[in-house]
This record gives structure tokens, C-alpha cells and sequence, in this order.
């Protein structure tokens, strides 16, 4: 039985769908209830990796396309994908195709639909979407919150599976990195005596309210630094110059590997996010995985999400942020909180969990 694990931007952007989207892939490529293929939109075709062409969302010509077509570049890069993976589906024939990106999704329920094929579409809500769910035939999600409030709107129980994101989190490495916190400062080019403020999303004002946090901080004395890592978007140059302008030599903003964003976690002292909603937010337990305190908007999927290990403020507030920093200084046990995060957000504590819901969904074409 084969199953397609699909997401367009991985090989071109670095989001939370396209982080899941690798990690889930290596927990899984060996399971032997099914042949798992991770369908990607860049990097380089290997075993059961396929790259298929298409026009990212983050090139010109995907650009100049959308603005003919009055659409976003994003959809193009969606369309000319789902064109590419037409062939393949016809002649691997999966039987589930596992997906994130909603647009990618409807495309797909059509062309089943014209063609009358059997795939089934697995849908992993991390935006979240809907409900109704019109164009899925099976819903991962990812938060009780929206579970609840799916069912509530009317969607079948049974049409969802809630299951958190998976982490690829090794506490013995973990803990032999954060022991080495201090000379990953020093070649980062930070000093001991530095405060460190991390905060990781696509840089934007609209939804992760990176300005947010860079006007809080330039409340903060001297010995406190910001750095921001993400994906840069039309609103990412106006931070740059805001950040220049209130943090002069005391922020950095930059879109590094994954592999690079592991060292800023050990490096920081402290994360922070302040958008006011999340599907679930990855960098989350990505930052406590690495025993950091995590300080975020208090909504109710952040407290699911967190637990007893968040740290709460009202940001829609002006000085809510750096007034909390200015006179607390958030201290965790490192152990505890990765052996925390590893039993419930593991990919050793879910695989099982993952593969039952994939082959759940799949017996349905035999009845």
C-alpha cells in the first residue's frame, strides 16, 4: 500500500508544515503497514523522496503569475504542484495522500472527483481550517480546542483523529547541547553576561507581531538582545528598519537552515511569541524541547499546547512584555522539562498513533 506525504514548500521555505512535514517522513519511512513517499517542491530526488517541478511561491515567475492571474503566488506554486503530481498519483496509485496545505487539498479532491480515482485525504489541520470539511475524508487535529469546536460546528467525530504534532527530540542530546550553551554563544558572537530574546516565525506584523516584540524590548536595558529567525515576507523590510531604528546593535533578524536555528535555541535565554492565535505552534515545544522558557499571548490553544510550562501575559497590551522581563527572570529545570516534552510530543511517544490513523483511513477504500 503506498501513501503520499506531500508539501510543496519543503525544499524551498522553512514553516511549521514544511518542518513537520521532514520529521514526520523520517518517523515513518520504515513502517511496515505501508510504503511511505515524501512528495516535496525542491531539493533533491532520493529513494523515496520525489521532487516534483513546479513554480514556488518565493520566485518571480510565481509572482508574475499571480499578479495576472489577480491570485497569490502562493496558489500558483499549489497549482503548478498539484499539475506535477497528476502523473505520479496515476501511476503509484496511494492510497492515502497526507497533506497540510488546504489549497493543495481541494485540488486534489477534485481531480479524484473528474478522474474518479480512490485516494483518500488525510488532512493535518495546523492553520486550522473549517470546518465543514467538504474536500477531506479524514482530519487530523492538532489541539482539543479545535476538536471540540469542529464537532460543535457539526463535523463527524469519527471523520477526526486529534493527535498533536510530532518532535524529533533526543534528551540525551539535548542535554549535551545545553552544556555547551556558552560556546555556542561565543561563536555566535554573543557574551555570557547577554540576554538573549528568541523569537521564531515568519517575520511579519499581521500575524506574528514581530513588532510587537521589538518595541517591548527597546523598553529593556542594554544587556538584552533580540534575535528573530524566519521566512522574510512583504512586511519583513519595515521590521529591519523598525528594529534598526529601536534596537540599534541589539537585534538581529535572519532566515537560517534548520539545522542553524538548533544553535539559537541553546544559545537563548528566553522565547517568545506574540502572535495572538496558533493552529498549534511547533516552535513552541521546539523551544521548551530545548529548555527554554516560553513566554506567549494567553488564548486557550497556547495552555493545551503548554501546559504548566508557559508563561502567560496579555500581549494585545502595551509594556505587558517588558515589564514581565524587566522584573522576572524565568528559570526551568532543563531535565524535567525535556523529559516533559519528549513523553508527550516524541516521535517515539507517537509514531504508533500516527500509523494507526494512516492505516485507519486507508481500509476504508476496501469496503
Amino acid at each position: 500500500m503506498n501513501v503520499f506525504l506531500v508539501c510543496t514548500g519543503l525544499g524551498h521555505i522553512n514553516r511549521g508544515y514544511e518542518s513537520f512535514t521532514r520529521e514526520c517522513f523520517d518517523a515513518l519511512k520504515d513502517a511496515k503497514e505501508f510504503k511511505l513517499y515524501l512528495i516535496k517542491g525542491g531539493g533533491k530526488s532520493i529513494n523515496n523522496e520525489i521532487t516534483l517541478p513546479n513554480l514556488p511561491r518565493i520566485k518571480k515567475t510565481a509572482n508574475f503569475l499571480a499578479k495576472c492571474f489577480s491570485t497569490e503566488a502562493y496558489t500558483i506554486e499549489q497549482f503548478t504542484f498539484c499539475l506535477s503530481l497528476l502523473p505520479l498519483i496515476l501511476f503509484k496509485k496511494p492510497a492515502v495522500i497526507y497533506y497540510s496545505d488546504f489549497k493543495l487539498g481541494t485540488y486534489l479532491w477534485h481531480i479524484r472527483k473528474l478522474l474518479n480515482l480512490r485516494y483518500k485525504l488525510l488532512f493535518s489541520n495546523g492553520a486550522p481550517n473549517g470546518p465543514p470539511f467538504k474536500t477531506e475524508d479524514h482530519v487530523q487535529q492538532l489541539s482539543p480546542v479545535y476538536l471540540e469546536q469542529a464537532i460543535k460546528q457539526g463535523a463527524s467525530a469519527e471523520m477526526q483523529t486529534l493527535l498533536p504534532y510530532g518532535f524529533d527530540i533526543n534528551i540525551e542530546e539535548r542535554l549535551t547541547s545545553l552544556n555547551k550553551k556558552n560556546i555556542i554563544r561565543e561563536r555566535l558572537g554573543f557574551s555570557n553576561t547577554q540576554k538573549i530574546i528568541l523569537s521564531i516565525g515568519a517575520v511579519n506584523m499581521h500575524h506574528k507581531r514581530m513588532d510587537y516584540i521589538i518595541n517591548e524590548t527597546a523598553k529593556l536595558g542594554s544587556n538584552y538582545y533580540l534575535i528573530i529567525l524566519g521566512q522574510f515576507e512583504v512586511e519583513t523590510e519595515q521590521l529591519m528598519s523598525l528594529a534598526k531604528n529601536k534596537l540599534s546593535g541589539r537585534c538581529t533578524i535572519a532566515n537560517v537552515s534548520f539545522n542553524q536555528v538548533k544553535d539559537y535555541y541553546i544559545a537563548a535565554d528566553i522565547f517568545v511569541l506574540a502572535s495572538l492565535n496558533e493552529g498549534f505552534g511547533r516552535v513552541l515545544i521546539e523551544a521548551l524541547s530545548y529548555g527554554l522558557p516560553c513566554i506567549v499571548h494567553d488564548y486557550i490553544n497556547a495552555r493545551q499546547v503548554l501546559g504548566i510550562h508557559g508563561v502567560y501575559l496579555n500581549m494585545q497590551k502595551e509594556n505587558e512584555l517588558a515589564q514581565y522581563l524587566d522584573i522576572e527572570n524565568p528559570q526551568l529545570n532543563h531535565l524535567n522539562l525535556i523529559q516533559d516534552v519528549y513523553k508527550y510530543y516524541s516521535w517515539d511517544s507517537l509514531k504508533d498513533h500516527y500509523i494507526e490513523m494512516i492505516e485507519k483511513l486507508s481500509s476504508q477504500i476496501f469496503k
